[in-house]
C-alpha cells in the first residue's frame, strides 16, 4: 500500500507564459525482510555473471564499465524468476503500487511491458543525476533499496527538487522524466538495489529502443 506521495511542483505561475508543472512520487515500504534480504543476496551472487555481458552504457549515472549498472539493458530481472521464486513477489509488489498509484491520479490502465535490473554501489561511489526517459512516450520508472542506506535519492525537475531516504523495502515510483540520483555512498557493505522502467506497448516510437530488452507483460485486468 502506498504510504507517501510526493509532489514536485513549479510556483504558481503569474503569466501565462510561465513555467506551471506538477509532478507526483509515489512511495510504498514491502516490509517482507527474509523475502528482501534473499533478493539481495541473489543479486549480488548474479553480479560476476551479468558483468560479463557486453557493456551498454552508463545510462547517465557516470558509473564504469566495472558497475553492473552498465548492462542495465542487456537482461531482465525478472527473467531469472525461476533461480530466485521471490523476484516473483517483488513482481507483485511493484504491481499493486502501480495499480494504486493509478486509481489515486485516475489515469488510464495502460498495456505496460516492465523491464528490472539491479544495481550495486560500493564504497565512494554514487550515481551522477541521471533521467530514464524524455521522450514523449515517457511513462513510470521506479527503485526499490534491499536494506537500510545512509543515503537519499534526489529527485529533480529544473530548479525544483526533493530528497527520499534509501530505506529498506521502500518502493518509490515516479514519472520517467524526472532526473535522480545519489549522495556518495559511504559505507563498507554493498548498497544494492533495483530499478525498472514501465513501457507503453502501444507505441510505435518505442519499438527499437525499449522492446528490444527482454520484458514481460506487466498489465493485467483488475476484478473487482
Amino acid at each position: 500500500m502506498i504510504d507517501r506521495m510526493f509532489e514536485l511542483r513549479s510556483p504558481t505561475p503569474l503569466s501565462p507564459y510561465a513555467m506551471n508543472y506538477k509532478f507526483h512520487l509515489s512511495r510504498s515500504i514491502w516490509d517482507d525482510e527474509k523475502q528482501i534480504d534473499t533478493i539481495k543476496k541473489f543479486c549480488l551472487k548474479k553480479e560476476k555473471e551479468i558483468l560479463k555481458l557486453p557493456y551498454n552504457n552508463d545510462g547517465g549515472t557516470e558509473l564504469d564499465d566495472n558497475a553492473v549498472t552498465t548492462r542495465f539493458a542487456r537482461y531482465n530481472l525478472f527473467d531469472f524468476v525461476d533461480e530466485c521464486p521471490e523476484l516473483k513477489n517483488l513482481w507483485e509488489e511493484i504491481h499493486k503500487h502501480w495499480y494504486e498509484r493509478i486509481k489515486r491520479e485516475n489515469t488510464t490502465a495502460y498495456k505496460t511491458k516492465i523491464v528490472c535490473w539491479f544495481n550495486v554501489l560500493r564504497q565512494g561511489e554514487q550515481m551522477a543525476d541521471h533521467r530514464h526517459s524524455n521522450r514523449f512516450s515517457a511513462y513510470l520508472s521506479g527503485n526499490i533499496h534491499l536494506d537500510n542506506y545512509h543515503t537519499h535519492t534526489t529527485y529533480r525537475y529544473l530548479d525544483n527538487w526533493i530528497e527520499i531516504e534509501n530505506i529498506k523495502g521502500g518502493l518509490v515510483m515516479f514519472p520517467s522524466q524526472l532526473l535522480h540520483g545519489t549522495n556518495k555512498y559511504h559505507d563498507k557493505n554493498e548498497r544494492v538495489s533495483i530499478a525498472f522502467d514501465l513501457h507503453l506497448t502501444n507505441l510505435n516510437d518505442i519499438e527499437n529502443e525499449a522492446l528490444q530488452f527482454a520484458s514481460r507483460d506487466f498489465y493485467s485486468e483488475q476484478k473487482n
